[in-house]
């Protein structure tokens, strides 16, 4: 009889603990599939492993209790003061552990920035792109490939900057001394030009601001806020953007301000003048004023106009007759091209040291495009008087003109299918003739 009970304690003690695990079991199954794969991803939420990890571990000690206080009839009373003791020595020794742990479900749940972000955790590690985000800590790898393991529980107790929010470019500022007889205007129209240069920042939908910072010894401190596409290409962008200035202020005639120290002395003998100081460097680095000789470089210097282009007033349009060249030397200026019946398209850009409008000047041609000032431009014109003046004092240059324009058509008729060019080796040579004859006749040189 003392058997028979003893066997059927056994048994109710074995029966109700597995009720107790399979309860749990199934408690746990059902808040991951209802709690944990419907609602929250319904909501846009995935819940963290550990956090489901967590609840678990909670359901398996409440399912343990059950089991230890109603099934076997223990007193809870020593379990959990030895637990809590045990727990506290445990937290204690874990104490940072715990924070990035937690500090990772905070994470997981407010989403405040994903896989592919850029971040600035401090000044000194620098920037770097999220590439993995667990329980412990989130990976970062910098643009020199460097990665970088910042804890969890250092974003719930530090600021953080976040790029890529609310949307993928932001603003980066550079900083440029330009010379204190620089105007204003001319100051913003080479920094906007260096910046509107590069196609990926003149492509966000907002605008660059340049400003006066401060006012120093060696001139003035200009500010320029820039939008920048990608946080991991920053020094990129920069260079770039640096690489453009001094191009722009070379072309502009403007020199770089350095310390300088004013000394008092009385020269050997006069300085000697460069030969070529009197003429503009940007009409020497035209490609058809090769041949050019000294005095008709400078007659070309004295005679052109500089002329102030406004943003978004066309400088040139398609189809209108012209009878001058162009050389920007400071700002952006964008071509534009459009078919019969169709809109406009962007066709390229002209930068600082460009010129066009040879053909108008030299053949008479109408304007091929509608060129429009991104910025505030300055501009050198040159017009067909003053080339009149040039070609009928010195008719041969008629020849080398013919020549440099002819290889451009030849180029341009090279790009045409061979199929519809007759006679290509003899192309050339007839585009060279038809161009000479029209200069002579434009020109007036008999």
């Amino acid at each position: 009889m003392i058997a028979d009970e003893s066997t059927l304690n056994a048994l109710f003690h074995l029966t109700s603990t597995l009720l107790w695990i399979s309860g749990a079991f199934l408690l746990i199954r059902l808040i991951d599939a209802v709690v944990w794969q419907r609602l929250m991803v319904a909501h846009g939420y995935h819940a963290p492993r550990l956090l489901r990890q967590i609840i678990a571990a909670l359901i398996w000690f409440w399912a343990a209790c059950g089991v230890v206080s109603l099934v076997y009839g223990l007193s809870l009373t020593t379990l959990i003061a030895a637990s809590t003791v045990s727990m506290g020595v445990a937290g204690f020794a874990l104490q940072r552990p715990i924070l990035d742990a937690f500090s990772g479900i905070v994470l997981a749940l407010q989403r405040p920035f994903e896989i592919g972000d850029w971040l600035l955790v401090d000044e000194e590690s620098g920037v770097g792109r999220v590439t993995e985000m667990n329980w412990r800590a989130v990976h970062l790898v910098t643009p020199n490939e460097v990665t970088l393991v910042v804890p969890n529980g250092h974003f719930t107790s530090n600021q953080a900057v976040l790029y890529s929010r609310p949307q993928q470019f932001f603003r980066d500022e550079i900083k440029v001394t330009l010379p204190y007889n620089v105007t204003t205007h001319q100051g913003q129209r080479i920094l906007l030009g260096a910046v509107n240069q590069i196609d990926e920042i003149a492509a966000i939908p907002r605008n660059s601001i340049i400003s006066i910072a401060d006012y120093t010894e060696r001139g003035i401190l200009w500010r320029i806020l820039y939008w920048c596409p990608d946080a991991g290409r920053v020094p990129v962008f920069r260079f770039k953007v640096h690489q453009n200035i001094l191009r722009n202020l070379h072309y502009a005639g403007i020199e770089v301000p350095i310390p300088k120290l004013d000394l008092r002395r009385i020269p050997a003998r006069p300085e000697q003048s460069d030969e070529f100081s009197d003429i503009d460097p940007l009409i020497l680095h035209i490609p058809i004023f090769v041949v050019f000789t000294k005095e008709e470089l400078r007659q070309l210097s004295t005679q052109s106009n500089n002329r102030l282009a406004h943003a978004g007033t066309p400088l040139l349009r398609q189809g209108e007759a012209g009878d001058s060249l162009f050389i920007l030397r400071e700002g952006m200026l964008e071509v534009r091209k459009a078919k019969e019946g169709q809109a406009e398209t962007v066709v390229g850009r002209i930068q600082p040291g460009d010129f066009f409008g040879e053909m108008s000047l030299l053949l008479g041609e109408p304007r091929s495009a509608t060129v429009v000032p991104i910025v505030d431009s300055m501009i050198i014109e040159i017009s067909r008087d003053t080339m009149t003046q040039m070609m009928q004092g010195r008719p041969e240059l008629a020849n080398y003109l013919a020549e440099l324009l002819a290889e451009r058509q030849a180029d341009s008729a090279a790009k045409i299918a061979s199929a519809q060019i007759d006679d290509v080796e003899q192309q050339p040579q007839s585009i060279l003739e038809q161009t000479l004859i029209r200069i002579r006749a434009l020109f007036s040189l008999g």
